[in-house]
């Protein structure tokens, strides 16, 4: 058995004796070192409180994007919960913010080739998150179930569910009520609160509104001629 060169070299080890201690704070996961940091100088702050569950069941790699540095963040109060149910990236500048009691899901790659967040976007969960397998989240995306300040007659917090595969373009905001269906993108600049999106769906806008219908997308860049390959739209029959 052939050992790879790297592994003998300083970088190697050092990002390798970062990555198990960062993985200590894991409670529960379904391998010896769930959390990879990718860049030896990336500054990574996890907090977990005592009572609260961090459950890492693939590997969370922790990089950094086109030469960012901003520091990950990742902090969950007491009872809370954090649930990673498959690989997943997060880059550099990343926040992830899980309040007393509250609950944050996030699905992971199933058949896309990774899953994740790109940089610097803030994921701030007052009661309940759920973001499905195979999304990614682009850069300055903020995320949030809740206003974060009382309104007179107004409820402060509200559920927000994101489907599998969906694709959340840069400087968005995805506000408390929020529900994306399956497939779906969300364009760039975008504010949502309290709609509902149906599956494979391509929404834009300020407010958010659908601009189109019946998509397929990829997180990778393919061929004209690959575009017929992807999965079909959710509900669409397959011809055989």
């Amino acid at each position: 058995m052939k050992l790879r060169i790297h592994y003998f070299k300083p970088s190697f080890l050092l990002r390798l004796v970062r990555s198990i201690w960062a993985s200590r704070k894991v409670t529960a996961s379904r391998g010896i070192v769930p959390i990879r940091i990718k860049n030896l100088f990336l500054s990574l702050n996890i907090t977990v409180a005592p009572s609260a569950r961090f459950v890492c069941n693939g590997v969370l790699r922790i990089e950094k994007f086109r030469g960012g540095s901003e520091p990950i963040s990742i902090v969950l109060g007491e009872m809370s919960e954090l649930i990673i149910d498959g690989d997943f990236i997060i880059g550099n500048g990343t926040r992830i913010i899980i309040d007393t009691g509250a609950s944050l899901y996030i699905g992971g790659k199933r058949l896309e080739s990774a899953s994740g967040i790109t940089e610097r976007s803030l994921i701030a969960v007052r009661k309940k998150i759920h973001i499905g397998a195979d999304c990614i989240i682009a850069w300055n995306v903020f995320i949030t179930d809740c206003d974060w300040h009382s309104i007179y007659g107004k409820d402060m917090q509200d559920d927000v569910t994101i489907g599998d595969h969906v694709w959340i373009a840069c400087n968005t905001s995805i506000l408390k009520g929020s529900n994306i269906g399956n497939n779906c993108i969300i364009g760039a600049h975008s504010i949502m609160s309290k709609k509902t999106i149906p599956n494979n769906t391509l929404a834009a806008g300020n407010p958010i509104k659908i601009i189109e219908n019946n998509i397929r997308w990829s997180r990778d860049i393919l061929d004209p001629d690959e575009i017929f390959d992807l999965r079909p739209a959710e509900g669409e029959l397959e011809t055989q």
